[in-house]
C-alpha cells in the first residue's frame, strides 16, 4: 500500500552545543490522506490560521497533542540529532534528514512533502537530497517536494510534524515536556543519532 509523509522540524539551541535538532515525518497510507488533511485542519482556530507548537501555550499544546494522537491513521517518524553546535545547524539538519528519508524510502514512502524555507535554503536541501540519491541512500523513486504550512496553497498536513517534532524536542530533559508528549509515544518510530 503506497503512503506520503510531511516533514518539519524542531530545534532547541544552547551555548555549550548541547543543543538537539529534530526532524519529523508524518506517515499516512494515501487512502487516508484526505480523512487526515480534513481533521488537521479542524486544529486551526480559524481557517486562515497556522497552526505552530512553539507559538502555542502549554494548554493549547495539550489539545494539539491529544488531537494529532487521535488521528490514528498517522505514523511519526522521528529523528533527534543530539551535540547539536547552533552554528552547525544546516549541518544538523542535513543529517538528521538523510537519516530520515532513508527510513521513509525503506519503508516505501513515495512522496514526501518538506517545509519550505527560503530559496535559498530550499535549494541547499535540494543539494543535499540530490546527493543522497548519487550515494544511494535513498532511491530515485521517492518523490520529494516542499510545501508552506500556511497560506493560499498550504497544506495542514505539515502541522503535524510540527506538532510532533515540537513537542519531542519539549520533552528532551524535560519531565513536563514528557507528560505533554506521551498520548503521542505509541505512534512515535524515534531514532537519535550524534552530531559531533
Amino acid at each position: 500500500m503506497s503512503s506520503a509523509a510531511w516533514l518539519d522540524e524542531s530545534m532547541r539551541q544552547r551555548p555549550d552545543r548541547s543543543g538537539i535538532y529534530v526532524l519529523a515525518a508524518a506517515v499516512i497510507q494515501t487512502a487516508e490522506v484526505e480523512t487526515v488533511r480534513f481533521d488537521a485542519a479542524r486544529l486551526a482556530p480559524t481557517p486562515r490560521a497556522r497552526v505552530h507548537y512553539r507559538d502555542a501555550t502549554d494548554d493549547e499544546r495539550r489539545k494539539m497533542i491529544q488531537a494529532v494522537a487521535s488521528m490514528t491513521a498517522a505514523v511519526h517518524v522521528v529523528v533527534m540529532g543530539t551535540g547539536m553546535d547552533s552554528s552547525r545547524q544546516e549541518r544538523a539538519r542535513r543529517l538528521c534528514m538523510e537519516q530520515i528519508l532513508w527510513q521513509l524510502d525503506q519503508a516505501g514512502v513515495e512522496h514526501a512533502s518538506i517545509e519550505t524555507r527560503t530559496a535559498s535554503l530550499n535549494a541547499k536541501d535540494t543539494a543535499a537530497i540530490a546527493q543522497f540519491k548519487r550515494r544511494r541512500i535513498i532511491s530515485g523513486r521517492i518523490k520529494i517536494d516542499f510545501v508552506r504550512p500556511y497560506g493560499p496553497q498550504s497544506d495542514p498536513l505539515l502541522w503535524l510534524p510540527d506538532i510532533v517534532a515540537g513537542a519531542v524536542s519539549s520533552a528532551h530533559g524535560s519531565a513536563h515536556g514528557q507528560q505533554l508528549l506521551a498520548p503521542l509515544t505509541p505512534t512515535l518510530r524515534t531514532s537519535e543519532i550524534e552530531l559531533n
